[in-house]
């Protein structure tokens, strides 16, 4: 690895104080850091230490790392928050397993149930493209586990959720820090870092200035953009009461924090009165008010003015993508080490690619079974190694899932349905799954259904079905209803299929059906009606498209053919 660092002088050699920069938590109002960071930058205003709470420690962390502020800036507004703040990867990188379950059940959401109880996930959030943007972010520094030899001394602050003391991140993994920094109780799921199970600082420490004093900073310029407090007339209903919880701890702590400051410290408020701290579309404005705030300061800014001979500024280090010496694999579940590995399409020799090792992430993230899966580079020897966890489901692994179908006719009846449904996952090393399911309304049915994969790699599995069913068929004369039929069977199925790389799959086995039709209105004279069939089946599906319901690009082949015969206990040959 070859390491290119252009880094400042120390404060100590420039005869000038050591400067601090400390960055409140206060989500999307953070946007306004940047603005800050940039009139320093374009005023040569050094920056020595950096600390910072939630999206004050990301903000800050990446200036740390090296960045420009309109590098930060250009992340900030390019980023695609959306897609960032849920868990689900792209469609393309699930199986079809996962696929074919999602089609069934249409209702988001799939809470964990064992032991006669309910299990929910520990936040709506769990934070997995969170972590693979910030490791993005961030890669050129992965190399680097002490955060005082970034191109400026760094800490960020969390909170042990289990203690409830302030944890002060300042090793490791600067993505995984700043992940832990930001994780909002509830909204993000907790996230273990050395043993300590941690949430968002601003709990504790929304704004860190005693740390950044005790890092020996002589001067702090200080951005606090803490939420303010609710008044009573926002106050009328559960969310709102919590809300206020919160902001009442945040604000408390930062108002003992801003106690020790001195008279040789700037502390910048900016006006964000009408900025959310959600709303991520208005960060461009909140970056005009960051700048417009530190301006207004200048006069007690410009002592730390230097000369473009004396202000040499910070650069992003550059470094050579290192060669993977070798992978590890950290798994909690029931599940082989070898069905992950199937995933990993990153070799032992390869120089580290990015973009290859977080679709290798998501391939693994996609069948389903983990609450987070993700990586980072280790030094072992001299060496690299690429390290890749993969948490389970702390709520699984049996879920509950519900769906919803409304079919119409629009002349005549409409038939609406309710599914619930149980999976037991996991059920063998390869990852089989019993999935059974039953559907309530006006076509009830109850289906129990066998997933069994014969490889690691889910290529070849074998299937085993049956149930019940009580649907309706209907007979039609000149375009016009004439006898509503009730069918009731039971059937049985099996057989052996083959699937690649989670965009097709192919089936073929046998169908035995057993039931009987009989007429429940209309103009029928027709006795009740017996039927035994059984068949040979052959099913095709491909499926590339990026969404269930409003597709944007992707397509999807789904092709069939049965054949009926004696041979195969039929009562017909068709």
């Amino acid at each position: 690895m070859s390491l290119s660092v252009n880094a400042p002088s120390s404060a100590e050699s420039l005869d000038r104080p050591t400067i601090g920069l400390v960055l409140a938590g206060g989500g999307a109002r953070g946007a306004a850091h940047i603005g800050v960071l940039k009139y320093l930058e374009d005023h040569r205003i050094p920056v020595d230490l950096v600390t910072g709470t939630s999206i004050g420690a990301i903000i800050g962390g990446l200036y740390a790392s090296g960045l420009s502020a309109r590098e930060i800036e250009s992340l900030m507004l390019e980023m695609d928050w959306e897609q960032a703040l849920i868990d689900d990867v792209p469609r393309q990188d699930r199986s079809m397993q996962r696929k074919f379950r999602e089609d069934q059940f249409s209702i988001p959401g799939t809470p964990g149930y064992q032991g006669g109880a309910l299990k929910i996930p520990s936040g709506a959030i769990q934070g997995q493209n969170v972590i693979l943007a910030l490791q993005d972010m961030t890669q050129h520094v992965a190399h680097i586990t002490d955060f005082d030899a970034l191109p400026r001394a760094f800490k960020a602050v969390a909170t042990d959720i289990v203690t409830g003391e302030m944890v002060v991140l300042d090793t490791g993994n600067l993505a995984v820090a700043l992940r832990a920094s930001m994780g909002v109780p509830a909204f993000f799921a907790p996230i273990e870092v050395d043993g300590r199970l941690l949430v968002d600082g601003g709990i504790t420490n929304n704004l860190p200035i005693e740390l950044a004093q005790a890092m020996g900073a002589d001067v702090l310029i200080v951005v606090d953009i803490t939420s303010p407090m609710l008044p009573k007339s926002a106050l009328g209903n559960l969310l709102t009461i919590t809300d206020q919880l919160t902001r009442l701890l945040v604000v408390n702590n930062t108002q003992v924090q801003k106690a020790r400051l001195t008279a040789d410290d700037i502390l910048l408020v900016p006006d964000l009165a009408d900025f959310s701290a959600v709303d991520f579309s208005a960060a461009a404005d909140a970056i005009k008010v960051g700048e417009e705030t530190i301006k207004a300061r200048q006069q007690a800014l410009r002592p730390f003015m230097q000369s473009r001979e004396a202000y040499r500024a910070v650069t992003k280090p550059i470094v050579r993508a290192p060669t993977i010496a070798s992978i590890e694999l950290v798994n909690e579940t029931a599940l082989a080490n070898t069905v992950l590995r199937q995933r990993i399409f990153t070799k032992v020799g390869d120089r580290f690619n990015l973009k290859q090792v977080a679709r290798d992430v998501n391939r693994i993230h996609g069948l389903g079974h983990f609450e987070l899966v993700s990586f980072t580079q280790k030094q072992k020897n001299d060496q690299t190694v690429l390290a890749i966890s993969a948490d389970k489901k702390a709520w699984g692994p049996n879920y509950l899932h519900f769906g919803f179908n409304l079919e119409s006719e629009f002349k005549h009846d409409s038939r609406v349905s309710f599914l619930v449904g149980y999976s037991q996952q996991e059920v063998s090393q390869y990852g089989a799954e019993w999935l059974t399911s039953a559907s309530i309304g006006d076509e009830p049915s109850l289906e129990s259904s066998l997933y069994w994969p014969l490889d690691p790699a889910g290529s070849t599995f074998g299937y085993l079905s049956g149930g019940y069913s009580d649907r309706a068929l209907y007979d039609y004369e000149n375009a016009l209803r004439t006898t509503v039929y009730a069918l009731r069977g039971l059937e049985v199925a099996a057989g052996i299929g083959f699937e690649y790389q989670g965009s097709w799959r192919t089936t073929v086995g046998l169908r035995r059906t057993e039931g009987r039709a009989h007429a429940v209105s209309g103009e029928s004279q027709r006795s009740a009606l017996g039927f035994d069939e059984s068949s040979l089946e052959w099913r095709f599906v491909f499926d590339t498209r990026d969404d269930i319901d409003f597709p944007a690009h992707g397509a999807i082949i789904d092709a069939s053919w049965s054949l009926y015969h004696e041979a195969l206990g039929s009562e017909n040959r068709y």
